[in-house]
């Protein structure tokens, strides 16, 4: 289980550019808890209009160029949603794989790094193969869900999946649920390691009793977060219980759930903050009466593999409300922690929200049970020496075949 010395370069579609940033942030939290093991880490990770390679946190960053600046941009808010609604993302993504694989290969060669971590395998699987083939890389397959829906719908998908996941020294899930997507495809070993926290916690601050109660959403505006079926529950809430919508975030539905407000006439009761820091984010947690996550799977196929927001609203002693889709259900016990209801049904979100706002002894009862289940089972310092196990392991496995080959 010993990774002292060696060097692990992180293939990822997303990390952050400065220490606040929150885009990325549980790739970049991950490293940052790795980093007394001993072990030392580089990043991969695309360019964000024109962006440049730096340093983040003692870590090299470095930021391969595959388009334009203006449309250099694919993984923000979104690829697959982008991909669906602007045709020329296509020929933005085919050079997104080959001038990534090119670089990608220049830095192996360059860093001589002792294994790959790939996160997303499709497409960075297929980036990282001719490195870990011409070099003599390992590789290990870390799945989040988003590229295993994907495979769901596109057969070609499927098939490359298919194809590498042998190649793997390592694969990991950040849930069951994305286990189970990969049980379909591959029938070694998969071992679920999920993350834990990206911002430090803050106490829950008591809401005084004449002020209004506050839901909170955090996520990116699109269409598999489900935002638009918590605003068609929030006039029935509203009929019975004054409420105040804070929304953080921002993505490609942006101005669509703004119209959708103003057509409910909900624009006085909503607060669209936008991109926040982490200490701000740490505020809105605290702050909130509930955590609402109505996700759903969405008209790509896609949903939550995991739900970091769910994890850190927990972390702050607030009960959360979201469906039962995805890796949601890995991390909410119903009726413990807080409430799953079916995705895509405002009266059942309604419903379940109201509960909770009429009864507080009880949403206090989910929250104080929700941080002492995540710091259980989301704790870093259960996390970590499960990614050391995984690493130590593909290393173990690359070495002793390069050892039997010696013999042989």
């Amino acid at each position: 289980m010993d990774i002292t010395g060696k060097h692990i370069l992180v293939v990822t579609s997303v990390y952050p550019m400065t220490a606040d940033a929150n885009h990325g942030a549980f790739v970049r939290e991950a490293i940052l808890r790795l980093q007394p093991t001993g072990a030392k880490f580089t990043v991969f990770a695309p360019a964000y209009e024109g962006s440049q390679s730096h340093d983040l946190d003692g870590v090299k960053v470095y930021r391969f160029r595959y388009f334009p600046k203006k449309f250099e941009n694919l993984v923000r808010d979104g690829a697959p949603t982008k991909l669906q609604r602007q045709p020329l993302y296509l020929l933005v993504a085919a050079l997104y794989i080959l001038l990534g694989t090119l670089q990608l290969l220049w830095v192996c060669r360059k860093q001589k790094p002792d294994l790959l971590q790939i996160h997303w395998p499709f497409p960075h699987g297929l980036m990282g193969l001719p490195a870990s083939i011409l070099l003599g890389i390992p590789m290990v397959f870390s799945f989040h869900g988003a590229e295993l829906m994907l495979a769901n719908k596109f057969g070609f998908v499927t098939n490359i999946l298919r194809w590498l996941l042998p190649i793997a020294k390592g694969v990991t899930a950040n849930s069951s649920f994305t286990a189970g997507l990969i049980q379909k495809l591959y029938d070694g070993d998969i071992t679920v390691i999920p993350y834990g926290l990206t911002i430090e916690a803050k106490p829950p601050k008591q809401r005084p009793p004449l002020e209004v109660p506050r839901l909170l959403f955090v996520g990116r505006l699109d269409e598999r977060k489900g935002l638009r079926y918590l605003l068609e529950a929030l006039p029935l809430v509203l009929a019975q219980q004054t409420v105040r919508l804070r929304i953080v975030g921002k993505g490609l539905l942006e101005q669509e759930i703004k119209s959708q407000c103003h057509t409910l006439l909900l624009d006085d009761v909503i607060d669209f903050l936008g991109f926040v820091s982490k200490e701000e984010l740490a505020s809105e947690y605290a702050e909130c009466d509930i955590f609402v996550l109505p996700a759903i799977v969405d008209s790509k196929g896609d949903t939550e593999g995991l739900g970091i927001v769910m994890i850190e609203a927990l972390a702050h002693q607030k009960p959360v409300i979201a469906s039962a889709v995805g890796g949601i259900v890995d991390v909410i016990q119903s009726g413990i922690t807080g409430l799953l209801v079916p995705e895509k049904a405002p009266e059942a979100l309604a419903q379940a929200i109201l509960s909770l706002l009429l009864d507080p002894i009880r949403a206090t009862q989910m929250g104080q049970k929700g941080l002492a289940d995540v710091q259980v089972r989301f704790s870093w310092h259960r996390i970590i020496p499960m990614w050391q196990q995984v690493f130590a392991k593909a290393l173990d496995s690359c070495f002793t075949e390069k050892s039997t080959a010696t013999l042989t």
